[in-house]
């Protein structure tokens, strides 16, 4: 290796720029991985604290290991297939799995030829394992105080290397097969946000409601915190779902033409108009939980459309996401199933969203790859529809649903999801942290808690 030839252009100041622009998103999705964790601490029994940061992140690092596991190259398969790379799929592979070449390989090492910008590639396969990192992390929150340890980390691999590159692939990135047909994201609402609420809601009804659960959040300040620190962490993320060309510009990861700062005000313009639209829930029902959240709808329901949107309609779409966000959460509350956040969160506002990007940017062209300019895959050669956004919804949706009736219910027959009566009166803290003592005292101490 010491012989090899050096790329000095790999380590550019250009190419370096761009390499730390995206390791500011991965910090940003790192932010929010431990928001959602405060979020589940602040929500769930005194007793069950320890157990639920201490699964979550687990299950988040399982989640992100197994994605970069081969992950990363069943995503670049697109791009493969774009470029005309024989045997595109074993190819991405073959370059880019957790063993291959273009991540173990120092950037000055790697033809630019092959991998252009190799440094800004590597950081971006972190920026994808935390993404599945994240994805785990709401699969968890499904179970949260209730769900057995072991079938949680295997849903948590499932979730991270098996769905999420698959639906990546799908919907994520500019020659994905969706995108490539006029399929818009900005930030990956299709992949993330309908996929864990669908799989959410199933694992909520297959596991039953909890025995114990509060209607406010027990821990107010690690619920708020957990608040704060995802505003502080989703500009990170937004800004990093994307291309940074710094002779081109800037361009959304279904390449439509973008611009940073229209994306970073559209952010905060999210921010603010979800919190006055969940201020008037707040105020109606005497339930400031609404307020709280109401940011995070407003992000939601405009992550898929950052990138085409211009400030008064993402104030006017933010501003209604709380009013999705009640509906959704009282739906699945007549329904009996215990999932008060991740459905109404990101279900709800998540397809509210994808379906109104379509309205927004009808005829915005979109997909392809740089510097083609014939062929399927040519630069920009489709355009943004309202029936393609349709179409990802259901695609997703299926996807999700059948796959979530496969895994879920196989691995309750398999293992059992749910965790035994005794073990969640008691907590799941004294049940599998501390030194425990005998079975019939521990019963006694929580009937004189509970009296």
């Amino acid at each position: 290796m010491g012989n090899a030839p050096l790329y000095l252009s790999q380590v550019s100041t250009a190419n370096g720029v761009t390499a730390f622009f995206y390791i500011f998103a991965c910090i940003g999705v790192m932010f929010d991985l431990f928001a959602l964790t405060l979020l589940d601490a602040g929500t769930v029994q005194p007793y069950n604290v320890v157990d639920t940061v201490t699964q979550k992140l687990i299950s988040a690092m399982i989640g992100g290991l197994s994605f970069l596991l081969i992950g990363y190259g069943v995503w670049n398969w697109q791009f493969y297939q774009a470029l005309g790379i024989p045997h595109p799929l074993s190819q991405a592979i073959a370059d880019w799995w957790i063993g291959g070449p273009n991540l173990n390989s120092f950037a000055q090492r790697l033809d630019p030829k092959d991998v252009p910008g190799a440094d800004a590639q590597q950081v971006f396969a972190v920026f994808f394992c935390v993404f599945g990192a994240v994805t785990a992390g709401f699969v968890h929150s499904a179970g949260v105080e209730r769900m057995k340890p072991v079938p949680c980390y295997i849903l948590s691999a499932i979730a991270g290397g098996v769905m999420a590159p698959v639906l990546t692939y799908l919907t994520y990135g500019s020659a994905s097969i969706l995108t490539n047909a006029g399929l818009h994201d900005c930030v990956g609402v299709f992949a993330l946000y309908i996929f864990v609420g669908i799989w959410a809601l199933i694992l909520a009804h297959r596991l039953g409601p909890r025995l114990r659960r509060s209607a406010a959040p027990p821990n107010v300040m690690a619920f708020i915190s957990g608040v704060f620190l995802l505003l502080v962490g989703i500009p990170m993320l937004v800004v990093g779902s994307g291309y940074l060309r710094l002779e081109q510009g800037y361009f959304g990861i279904s390449m439509v033409g973008s611009g940073l700062g229209v994306i970073f005000m559209n952010v905060f313009v999210a921010f603010a108009a979800g919190t006055i639209g969940g201020a008037v829930i707040a105020y109606r029902l005497k339930t400031p939980i609404y307020a709280l959240l109401g940011p995070i709808s407003g992000y939601v329901a405009c992550s898929p459309l950052f990138d085409i949107a211009v400030i008064w309609q993402v104030a006017l779409i933010a501003l209604f996401a709380p009013f999705v966000t009640l509906a959704c959460g009282t739906c699945v509350s007549r329904m009996g199933i215990d999932e008060p956040k991740i459905a109404a969160l990101a279900l709800g506002p998540g397809i509210y969203g994808a379906l109104a990007a379509g309205i927004v940017g009808a005829g915005v062209p979109t997909g392809g790859f740089f510097d083609l300019k014939t062929g399927p895959y040519a630069f920009q050669h489709a355009h943004i529809s309202f029936a393609m956004q349709c179409t990802g919804v259901i695609v997703v949706a299926a996807i999700s649903l059948i796959s979530g009736f496969i895994f879920i219910p196989l691995l309750d027959k398999l293992l059992g999801l749910r965790v035994d009566r005794a073990t969640e009166l008691v907590g799941l803290d004294a049940s599998y942290w501390s030194p425990a003592p005998a079975r019939s005292d521990l019963a006694s101490s929580s009937a004189q808690r509970d009296a």
